[in-house]
């Protein structure tokens, strides 16, 4: 499943949907692009490498140091050098010595791995005495003469969405719709309408950087949008939420999508279900242990909002989502549907 993919492509998917206990995959991805950039195929000392990663965590945790773990009462190993490093402790090259280790062990040896696999073009070798990173050409080919600028900001979405993981979203909230009296429906728990830029970061990894509804390239100002309107269902729940052009969004205003847009919803929720990010345990808990599971209980919110709103939206453009060939390359690939 993970033939006929670019450099560039493996690159997302090892930001987005790799195996993620901590922080390290991406901020270790932020350190590797600064590196592709230089287009230098000379070897360098991983020391280097891990003291950039210190200092872009000094910087990004000094005045909001959110969680940089998943386990409770844990703290990482960059999390625990740094601490001792502000507290004049350790020196900054004791704290990078030790850095360095857990970089060769944790993050510099496992990065490459998608699904259990390793991606069969890897960004850089590791010497065999672990103390240097040789480039490979597949990391120029991404990030070289300011390439691919949007995985940057995956990198840092995919930061964000793992600091707020952590830190949030730790109770599951029922969409049970009640049916229970006749002639009358409504949503448990409905909740109000509220800003949901700061969800910007989650989304926008999953997404591979297109718009939700038209599927080309995001561009400001870029709105968080329900996919099934909230007027109908009442909720914030992020399962229903995607990134959308401010003219796509302006256009479907309140109304119903077609099931088609449904059916790549539910595909935009089995991607996230394959990363490690901790709202694959929360969608679960919302929507259910099985695809099946999941599955029916998107369609029995779209079933209910299609009772409430009678105009139904196709799209713009003449996009069609099941013919949408970039989306069913990253779909095929992450969790092997098509």
């Amino acid at each position: 499943m993970l033939e006929n993919l670019t450099d560039a492509d493996y690159m997302h998917l090892l930001i987005s949907c790799g195996r993620n206990a901590s922080t390290y995959k991406p901020a270790w991805a932020k350190v590797l692009s600064d590196l592709g950039k230089t287009n230098s195929d000379k070897k360098i000392r991983l020391d280097e490498l891990a003291e950039q990663l210190f200092n872009n965590y000094n910087e990004r945790t000094q005045a909001n140091p959110l969680p940089q773990m998943g386990q409770l009462g844990k703290k990482t190993v960059m999390e625990h050098k740094l601490a001792e490093f502000r507290l004049g402790r350790i020196t900054k090259e004791k704290a990078v010595r030790d850095v360095t280790e857990n970089v060769r062990v944790m993050v510099a040896q496992k990065f490459h791995t998608l699904n259990r696999l390793p991606v069969p073009r890897p960004f850089y070798t590791l010497s065999d005495d672990g103390h240097y990173i040789q480039p490979n050409a597949s990391l120029f080919n991404v990030f070289a003469d300011n390439q691919n600028r949007h995985l940057v900001r995956d990198m840092e979405a995919r930061h964000s969405a793992l600091e707020i993981g952590y830190s949030q979203f730790q109770q599951a909230f029922s969409l049970d719709v009640n049916l229970e009296k006749e002639g009358e429906e409504y949503i448990i728990n409905a909740e109000e309408r509220k800003d949901l830029t700061p969800l910007r970061p989650v989304l926008d990894q999953y997404q591979h950087n297109t718009c939700f509804y038209c599927g080309l390239e995001l561009y400001e100002p870029i709105h968080v949008d329900h996919v099934i309107p909230y007027q109908a269902i009442l909720h914030n729940e992020i399962w229903n939420l995607v990134l959308s052009h401010e003219a796509c969004n302006e256009d479907k205003l309140d109304f119903i999508p077609s099931y088609d847009f449904i059916k790549k919803l539910k595909e935009r929720n089995e991607f996230v279900l394959k990363s490690d990010l901790p709202f694959k345990q929360y969608l679960k808990k919302v929507l259910g242990i099985t695809y099946q599971e999941r599955s029916q209980k998107v369609d029995k919110q779209y079933d209910y909002a299609k009772r409430k709103i009678i105009r139904m939206w196709r799209g713009r453009d003449n996009y069609d989502p099941s013919k949408d060939e970039n989306w069913k390359k990253y779909v095929r690939a992450v969790i092997g549907i098509y």
